[in-house]
């Protein structure tokens, strides 16, 4: 069964019964589905595997929950929610970006890539959630090992917390995103255009080799 966007237009209360009647028939009929969608409950709540096509190009093929935990391309750091970095290895083990951000970090392991280790001058990608994100107005000393200027592009309010979301990376990469609470966001005054420092502790920052270029699609 072929369905590209099917819920589009649907009031919330539509989209979640469609949805409950999708997985039924799946489970009862054990009918095979391919599903088009911008949506992440789609995901969550009926995907098992996950394609991400970027630019017409397979960036990323695995089961929903490798892709949602530890995504590997622009869009699928975007429908996950997570902040997404793209580099190279610097002699130091950091994670340089080609607009001069460097992140340090820990070695994971990819699906399907036995190996931790993470080699001077090797392609590779930085995730981390926001909620791991700290927003000062000043440079902020002290312990964290990363600490990125950024200038707001957007606030957006997420049930009790803040949303803050940088301006578009180099690369076409999501803006980074830090998430605060309704308080902090109210301390700090924070409004599109500011400029402000994120800091990340290097233990919040997962490091992983680069996808492969998978075929046009």
């Amino acid at each position: 069964l072929l369905l590209d966007e099917p819920l589009t237009g649907l009031d919330v209360a539509a989209a979640a019964s469609i949805r409950a009647v999708l997985r039924r028939v799946v489970s009862r009929t054990g009918c095979a589905i391919v599903l088009v969608t911008h949506d992440l409950l789609d995901v969550f709540t009926l995907a098992d595997r996950v394609l991400v096509l970027e630019s017409g190009r397979i960036a990323e093929i695995g089961s929903a929950a490798e892709v949602l935990a530890a995504p590997r391309s622009h869009f699928g750091a975007r429908v996950a929610g997570v902040n997404l970095v793209t580099g190279v290895i610097g002699p130091d083990g950091a994670l340089q970006a080609a607009s001069g951000m460097r992140l340090h970090g820990r070695p994971r392991q990819a699906p399907g890539v036995e190996s931790l280790e993470l080699a001077d001058g090797q392609d590779a990608i930085a995730v981390f959630g926001p909620a791991a994100v700290a927003v000062y107005h000043d440079q902020p000393h002290g312990s964290p090992r990363n600490v990125v200027e950024v200038k707001v592009a957007e606030l957006d309010t997420r049930g009790s917390a803040v949303l803050v979301r940088g301006t578009e990376q180099p690369d076409g990469a999501p803006g980074l995103a830090a998430q605060v609470t309704v308080d902090a966001a109210a301390e700090l005054r924070l409004t599109p255009g500011d400029q402000v420092w994120f800091s990340i502790k290097a233990q919040e920052v997962a490091l992983y080799p680069a996808p492969q270029t998978h075929r046009h699609f």
